[in-house]
C-alpha cells in the first residue's frame, strides 16, 4: 500500500474482507470511507523517511488479495484407421480443451494507494472467462 513516498501505514483498525460479503467489489467494506482503516505516518516531528514520515506498522504483505480459482479439463479420444501389415495404418486424435469449464470470475487486486481515489476498490477482473478448443490430428 502506498501514499505518496510512503510505504506502509498504520493499521487502525482490522477491515472485513468482501470475501464474506456480497458486494465483492468492494474489498475493505467502506466505499470511498475505506482509508479509515490506515493511517498514513508523514509529517512527524523528526521523521526521516519520505514526506518527513517514518514506515508504518502495518506488515509487509499483511492481507492477500481475493482467491484465483479456475478448473481445466481435457479430453482426448484416438481412433486408429487402415490397416499396414499387423498393425494400424494411421491415428485420428480428437481433442477437447475446456478452460476456467465452470466460468468462475475471478476478481483483482484492489487498488491499494491509500490516499488514492478508489482506495480498496477492485475494478477488474483476473483470468480469462470460458474457453473451448478443439483439434484433429491425424499421426500416420
Amino acid at each position: 500500500m502506498g501514499a505518496g513516498g510512503t510505504d506502509r501505514p498504520d493499521l487502525e483498525s482490522m477491515p472485513d474482507f468482501s470475501t464474506g460479503r456480497t458486494i465483492r467489489e468492494d474489498y475493505f467494506g467502506r466505499g470511498a470511507d475505506n482509508a479509515s482503516f490506515f493511517s498514513i505516518p508523514i509529517g512527524v516531528p523528526g521523521g526521516t523517511g519520505p514526506n518527513e514520515g517514518r514506515f508504518g506498522t502495518l506488515g509487509r504483505d499483511t492481507f492477500r488479495g481475493p482467491g484465483f480459482h479456475q478448473f481445466h479439463i481435457a479430453l482426448i479420444k484416438n481412433t486408429s484407421f487402415g490397416r499396414r501389415g499387423r498393425g494400424e495404418w494411421g491415428i485420428v486424435q480428437f481433442r477437447a480443451e475446456f478452460f476456467n469449464i465452470l466460468n468462475i470470475v475471478n476478481f483483482g487486486l484492489p487498488s491499494n494507494t491509500v490516499l488514492g481515489s478508489g482506495f480498496g476498490m477492485i475494478s477488474r477482473t483476473a483470468g480469462s472467462s470460458r474457453q473451448i478448443q478443439f483439434s484433429l490430428k491425424v499421426a500416420f
